[in-house]
């Protein structure tokens, strides 16, 4: 649901559609952090956790 936090990730290549409830501030999303659990490939992606 993205309310958490918990499974945050840092998206180092490719693109996400991510939905999330505030689960990340937008400092974060703006840093390249996605929540992994609301977040759908456009394609491939590199994450680091």
């Amino acid at each position: 649901m993205g309310i958490c936090g918990t499974c945050k990730v840092t998206l180092l290549e490719g693109e996400v559609d991510m939905e999330h409830n505030g689960g990340i501030t937008e400092e974060d999303e703006a840093a390249g952090e996605i929540l992994s659990c609301c977040s759908k490939p456009r394609g491939n992606v590199v994450i680091e956790f």
